[in-house]
């Protein structure tokens, strides 16, 4: 029996007990919530593994100057997401390392979540994970850790991926419930058996803790969730603002997070690591150029116009830095919006360390303005709108490639391209 057609529940101790398909599972409880994680097991490394069989059972890394993503056997080997390459290499010689196909990835996981929606009314989605909303299901699915069985089943059967899902009374209770049975997993916990799966966790298990605030609370030997507890809110919010009053409710298991199935994302945003690490000038700026073309015609397509826009970098030592700008008006053109950010670049690119990432995010996003101003000023923003237009127009019929311009021409000759534009190495999806 695979792990596709094996449930798990969590008992008192906070253990896993495996549950065939054919065994009666104790019915979900109607009355507490009913939240479906689903998680793309190793996803980029998982697909690149399926596009080629003869990576099958052996480590993999996606990744450009770090890892984007690993599969199991690669993990066993101590590899992780966002480890250098060159420690990678160190830890596991015989590593494959792949560039990454984003647009493959972006297939494959538009496919999983169109199953997802298909199983529940509301179905939230990020890069390779999903939430589906449950509540309310119950006469149309019966059993919902079976009803997950089998969705899980079909993920499979269609992309040849394997899910780890996780059900919980909430949002992180099965975020959290599915972690524990990567990968290929089915897990179950309720309501009333939370306290005893929460306490014994290291405390930097819980969502919301980081390394940095893992490290302060081991410096004062709180080293569990159930450690956690003990400590007031008053302290929590001292310690580390806002975010711990939201730690002091979920260290007693309560998420009151809904599923929501977003028109409009939170962000935006599209990256890339380099071949060879860089400091040109002409080259970084055009990249950023490019980048945020792309960026600006996936919230033209969605009718979103930004308001911010936030500039990354990393260099070549791992040191990294993130700076954003408000605008004066939401604008979706390309111009308005590459002035503030070659502008954050050059605050931001001040060390003489050559680059190994570039990356821009657009957010705060509004529907159905226009950009206003004086009249000379609304006639230029009518001009710019309108060149716009056309470019994408040209771009729809013949692929993203067939244009490019401004600084993004500083890139032709140096990076490979197709009808998409320049293949760009992992670059991000869309948040």
């Amino acid at each position: 029996m695979t792990g596709a057609d094996t449930a798990g529940m969590i008992g008192p101790a906070g253990a896993a007990r495996p549950v065939s398909d054919g065994e009666d599972a104790a019915p979900t409880v109607a009355c507490e919530g009913a939240v479906l994680h689903v998680d793309i097991d190793a996803f980029f490394a998982a697909i690149e593994q399926l596009r080629d069989p003869r990576l099958r059972g052996v480590p993999v890394i996606v990744g450009a100057g770090v890892i984007a993503s690993c599969s199991y056997e690669a993990r066993r080997f101590g590899l992780k997401a966002g480890m250098r390459l060159s420690e990678a290499r160190r830890l596991c010689p015989q590593v494959v390392i792949l560039d990454g196909h984003a647009q493959t990835y972006r297939c494959f996981a538009e496919h999983v979540f169109g199953l997802c929606r298909e199983f529940s009314p509301a179905v939230e989605t990020f890069l390779d994970e999903a939430y589906c909303d449950l509540a309310g299901t119950a006469r149309l699915h019966g059993d919902l850790l079976r009803a997950a069985a089998q969705l899980k089943r079909r993920i499979r059967e269609d992309t040849g991926l394997t899910v780890t899902c996780g059900l919980g009374p909430n949002r992180m209770l099965a975020k959290m419930a599915g972690k524990t049975r990567r990968p290929d997993g089915l897990t179950r916990i309720s309501a009333d058996e939370a306290e005893a799966f929460l306490l014994p966790r290291r405390v930097e298990d819980l969502p919301g803790i980081g390394h940095t605030h893992a490290r302060t609370l081991r410096s004062m030997n709180v080293l569990t969730i159930g450690a956690l507890r003990a400590l007031p809110a008053e302290t929590l919010e001292a310690l580390f603002g806002v975010n711990g009053r939201l730690l002091h409710e979920r260290c007693r298991g309560r998420d009151t997070a809904v599923v929501s199935a977003r028109e409009i994302p939170l962000s935006i945003s599209r990256e890339t690591s380099f071949t060879r690490t860089t400091a040109n000038p002409a080259e970084l700026e055009g990249m950023l150029e490019y980048l945020l073309g792309r960026a600006a015609r996936s919230a033209r397509e969605l009718g979103l116009k930004p308001r911010t826009v936030s500039v990354r970098l990393r260099y070549d030592d791992g040191e990294g830095d993130e700076r954003a700008r408000t605008l004066p008006q939401p604008s979706d053109v390309d111009p308005v919006l590459v002035a503030p950010a070659l502008d954050l670049f050059r605050r931001l690119f001040t060390r003489r360390v050559p680059l190994r990432l570039v990356g821009v995010t657009l957010s705060q996003f509004r529907r159905g303005l226009a950009e206003q101003g004086s009249l000379l000023e609304e006639r230029e923003a009518g001009r710019r709108g309108a060149l716009t237009r056309a470019f994408d127009q040209v771009r729809d019929a013949y692929g993203h490639g067939a244009l490019v311009s401004g600084r993004a021409l500083e890139l032709k000759g140096r990076l490979p391209e197709d009808r998409h534009g320049f293949v760009l190495r992992t670059p991000s999806l869309t948040k």
